[in-house]
Formats: structure tokens, sequence, C-alpha cells
């Protein structure tokens, strides 16, 4: 290995190939694509049984009285809420196994002294165990968007077209780097901890707090979200009435609002979500618009990027070079 990042690539193989043989991986691949299909599945046949009503109601309503039409069902994306979410929650989980499971592989293997005794800093250790865990995380994303957009296609009998495409690129690639951000925490949370399983508990407690309460606490604080379909909504408020009334509760809306700020997870769910057409706000907005939109969610995004970055190079730089297994 001359150069560093010949050292980087084949250190972000060795990491990938251990985990492909890992037969734990594949049965956390297996776990997500069966949830993600199984929600995308129910969707779609509700989705495929709107579009025939609307088409059948659209030829036996007279011509010239488009008035009588229901309202168009297709939002196609809006189908894949569920899969966001599952990558929000059971993928976060599973990005945390693969961090504590990289970590623990290391130490019983005893690979770790090895590789040491090559001329490999910490820092390329660490580039080359991110860039091989994101390799492993883009495999499975990647296998779980084919699943969801099949399940759309043959199911929904309907296909993303070519803007819907690149909406769904960018957002699961918004999965992947979410995803290595826990990654990362599960490594980190491992490193430090002599006994691995205790790592792997500190980092799901972490987890519990960033993904569930602190976005509940949120959700359950606004107002919006008290009944079906949203209060003002019940109330048969519009827009400019929605902001006047919401900006008599200006500090009580800041401090629910930091609340979720708090939590990665939850710019991930804007932005995702704005991505799929899940609010029907985002809708009529280009891909550009959209982006414009998050900016403060991808910030954010960045932000925890770099800090659980760091942390994971300053942790390989310093883990130890345990007797024994260590787990």
């Amino acid at each position: 290995m001359s150069s560093s990042p010949t050292r980087i690539i084949a250190l972000a193989r060795h990491e990938y190939r251990a985990a492909v043989r890992s037969k734990i991986l594949a049965a956390l691949i297996g776990i997500l694509v069966v949830v993600t299909v199984a929600s995308v599945y129910i969707a779609a046949t509700k989705y495929r049984s709107q579009v025939a009503d609307f088409r059948a109601a659209r030829a036996a309503a007279p011509t010239g009285n488009p008035g009588q039409l229901p309202p168009t069902p297709f939002a196609l994306l809006a189908l894949l809420r569920g899969a966001m979410e599952y990558l929000e929650i059971i993928g976060a989980v599973i990005a945390i196994t693969l961090g504590y499971l990289s970590v623990s592989r290391e130490r019983v293997n005893r690979t770790l002294p090895l590789i040491r005794s090559r001329p490999v800093t910490s820092r390329q250790l660490a580039a080359g165990n991110i860039l091989g865990a994101l390799a492993i995380i883009a495999t499975l994303v990647l296998v779980t968007a084919i699943a969801a957009v099949l399940c759309l296609g043959f199911v929904g009998h309907d296909w993303p077209n070519g803007e819907q495409m690149l909406k769904l690129v960018l957002a699961y690639f918004a999965a992947v780097l979410y995803l290595g951000v826990f990654y990362c925490l599960g490594a980190v949370c491992t490193i430090r901890s002599r006994v691995a399983v205790n790592g792997l508990m500190a980092a799901l407690g972490i987890w519990l707090l960033v993904v569930l309460v602190i976005p509940q606490i949120g959700d359950t604080l606004d107002a919006d979200n008290q009944l079906p379909g949203g209060l003002f909504s019940a109330l048969a408020l519009d827009k400019p009435q929605e902001i006047k009334v919401v900006s008599h509760f200006d500090t009580y809306e800041k401090v629910r609002n930091g609340i979720e700020e708090t939590s990665f997870a939850k710019h991930f769910e804007r932005f995702t979500f704005a991505m799929t057409d899940v609010k029907a706000k985002d809708r009529g907005l280009s891909i550009w618009e959209l982006i414009e939109a998050k900016q403060h969610d991808i910030y954010w995004t960045i932000f925890w990027m770099l800090l659980l970055g760091t942390a994971f190079t300053r942790a390989f730089r310093r883990q130890p070079i345990l007797p024994e297994g260590g787990t």
C-alpha cells in the first residue's frame, strides 16, 4: 500500500468483505427489506384502488363538468412514507449494530494489531472503516430502494417518472448519510467500552432518545397534531389564518420546535418527507425549491456527520489494543 488513498481503499474493501461474509448482515438486510415491502405493498394496493376509482369517475363524469370529479390521488411517492420511517427507526438500529459488529469483530479476530503493524495511520484506518461502512449501508439502502420501487410499479401499477426518480435518489442518498452517522455512533460507543456489549447498549440508549423520545415530545406538543388531518384543517382555517393563530403562541412554538431541532432523526424525516411528497404543501414544488426550503435540515445533517465523523476518528486513534477478545 504505497499511498494514502490506496491504503484507505484497501481498508474499506477489508471492512466491506468482512461484513458481506457475515450472515448477520444478510439477516439485517432481510428484515429491513421485508418491512419495507410490506409497508409499500399495503400503501400501493390502496393507491391502485384509488386510481381505479378516479378513472372510473372521470369516465362517468358528464363532459365539460370536471367539478364532479374527486381529487386526483396521484401522489405516488407518498406511498414510501412507511419505508422512510422504517429507515429512520429500524435502519438506525441496523446501522448501530453494524458499527458494533465491526469493532467487536476486529477485537475477536485480533486483526487490529496486524493492521497497525503496517504503515497505516489512525486517520487512514478510520477513513477506510467509514468508507467501507458507507459502501455496506449503500448496498443495504439500494436493495431496499429497488424493492420499494418495484412494489410501486407492480403493485401500484404506476412507475416514478424522471423527476420523481431524482427525488428518490436524493432521499435515499440522505438515508445513506443518516445511517452512516448511526454507524459511527455504534462504533464510537463500542470502541470506548472495554466490554463491547456495553457500548452497544449505550448507543441504543442514545438512539431511543434521539429517534423516538425527542420527536414524540415535539409531535405531542404540536397543536396541529391533536386531531386526525390536523387541527387547523378541522377548524377550516386557511394558511393566513393559521399563521395568525400561531403568531399568538410564538414563544411556545419556538420552544416546541427547538426540542425537535435537537433530534437528528427529525431533520432526516423532514427532508425525506419533502422529497417523497408526503406533505401536500411540498407536492407543487420543484426539486430545487424543495432543497432551498430544507436547507436548514441539510445543514444540521452535515453538522451531525462532521461531529460523529470526528468522534469516530478520535476514538480510533485512542482505541486500546486489548489482550483478549474484549466482547
